[in-house]
């Protein structure tokens, strides 16, 4: 981003709340929601580019968006709460720049969208089935099929298409040899669903997108040696059984609690990036040892992660503990050349800033349309002012950094039209409008190489998955997991 630009979105602000005052002091209804809600332009810079340049709006309308974005996250627990028997779920539809509030009874939810500040743009659909009921079936479904990391039925809900689909992993079929039972379970439970819309459907399988130090004098996703804390977006290289070495990135950072593992620090990445190795050389970042090569892993997409412990209780210290903004994602603008396009909206050139992370959302929360960015490690051989950079098969004129998109939608994962290549598995899929952490990259439905495209589509496992399963694993011994959304945490 140009300083010009930045200065405009500095001045668009300050306009915002000039507005916000002016209509406090003039006693107008919308007064004190429209304050509250104001975000700070400097802060989404990304997330406005984004929009600015794929759909053409102006970075005031790509604001109100991001804002409409914003007010849809409170409104959506609040009708949950207050409306369970009549709401339905939601979605934002970028082409039109409105949020669609699905309803069984429309009517129900205007006591609660007549004082939103961007009334205007938000549109009630009716439907046929409430959330609450389509959860309840999603639920009873997965009892019956025994819905989790090793089933090959997993249950969820399209809010944007008022259903329950009942997804078959087949390649887990493939190797399961109950997989026939199983089967004939989830027919008999969808069968056994006749109130509510039910359907069965293959979730394409993910190809993952892990790979295989260089550095200008500032931290940036390829090194940050000397310059902590760890933080989601940087590479991290792993050893293969053959001597080899491949790359990944950081998601987040987490803490255990309780039980086995009180206060301890872990990395958290994909789990199909050290999936089946049996060596133990530690996990490097710019050749310095920094974690073990295992940890807790999983690789059964959606439930595709490792949490990987620091190399011993000096590392921890030196890459976390010794620093404060513990709760850090790197952003790392570097789009140019072939590169520059939309799929790139990136800030400042070559530099790093970091954005913090103060909360979640689980997979429940996110919906169709959100506007969010991930960091990512991949990257080429070919970078001029990176000349000892190893190629992590991300290919030629594909550069290392922060990207924003689009929530395509949801189904055991997130799927988005964000741009990502090999090297980028693991790494942070997150809100800049909340600070929010939701995921970390699993892989691809395409096989691409190079500069981003139009028609990018790439997938992220939930959070909450993660954080859920973890905790599942290690009850027996009292710990539970959570992201660090803290300085301090």
């Amino acid at each position: 981003m140009s300083v010009g630009r930045a200065r405009g979105l500095g001045a668009l602000f300050a306009s915002l709340v000039v507005t916000a005052t002016a209509l406090s002091a003039t006693g107008g209804a919308t007064a004190a929601p429209s304050a509250r809600t104001a975000l700070n332009p400097a802060a989404v810079a990304e997330s406005v580019r984004y929009l600015v340049d794929n759909y053409g709006v102006s970075e005031r309308e790509a604001l109100r968006r991001l804002e409409l974005q914003d007010q849809a996250v409170r409104l959506d627990g609040l009708l949950r709460k207050e409306n369970a028997g009549e709401y339905g779920g939601m979605w934002l539809d970028q082409d039109a720049g409105v949020l669609v509030v699905a309803m069984t009874e429309p009517a129900a939810a205007e006591r609660h969208l007549a004082g939103l500040p961007d009334r205007a743009r938000v549109r009630t659909r009716a439907v046929r089935h409430s959330l609450a009921d389509l959860t309840a079936a999603k639920d009873r479904i997965a009892a019956k099929v025994g819905a989790g990391a090793d089933a090959v039925y997993l249950p969820a809900v399209s809010e944007r298409d008022n259903e329950v689909v009942v997804w078959e992993r087949s390649w887990v079929a493939q190797q399961d040899f109950s997989a026939a039972s199983e089967g004939d379970a989830a027919r008999r439970a969808i069968a056994d669903e006749a109130g509510v819309a039910v359907r069965a459907a293959v979730l394409p399988k993910p190809k993952p997108m892990s790979s295989s130090w260089p550095d200008p004098g500032f931290c940036h996703p390829l090194s940050c040696v000397g310059r902590g804390p760890m933080r989601g977006g940087l590479r991290l290289d792993l050893k293969r059984d053959n001597g080899t070495w491949g790359g990944c990135t950081a998601g987040f950072n987490l803490r255990s609690t309780g039980g086995g593992h009180p206060g301890k620090a872990w990395v958290l990445t994909a789990g199909h990036c050290n999936w089946n190795k049996t060596n133990n050389t530690p996990t490097e970042h710019n050749g310095v040892q920094v974690l073990q090569q295992h940890g807790i892993e999983k690789n059964a997409y959606p439930y595709d992660y490792a949490a990987l412990p620091y190399l011993d209780t000096a590392t921890a210290n030196t890459w976390l503990e010794n620093h404060t903004d513990r709760n850090r994602v790197l952003k790392y603008c570097r789009n140019g050349g072939w590169d520059s396009n939309f799929d790139t909206p990136c800030g400042a050139q070559a530099t790093s800033v970091d954005e913090p992370i103060t909360g979640i959302h689980g997979l429940a929360d996110v919906k169709a349309g959100w506007v969010v960015c991930a960091s990512g490690s991949g990257s080429h051989s070919g970078l001029d002012d990176y000349p000892n950079v190893v190629d992590t098969g991300a290919g030629t004129g594909y550069l290392v950094g922060t990207r924003c998109g689009r929530v395509l939608s949801t189904d055991v994962g997130i799927n988005t039209d964000l741009c990502a290549r090999p090297g980028d598995s693991g790494g942070p899929l997150f809100s800049q409008v909340d600070h929010t952490a939701l995921g970390i990259l699993e892989g691809s439905q395409q096989e691409r190489q190079g500069p981003c495209e139009p028609g990018e589509l790439n997938n992220y496992v939930p959070i909450d998955t993660i954080l859920t399963d973890l905790s599942a694993r290690l009850a027996s011994q009292g710990s539970t997991f959570s992201v660090i959304t803290t300085p301090n945490g």
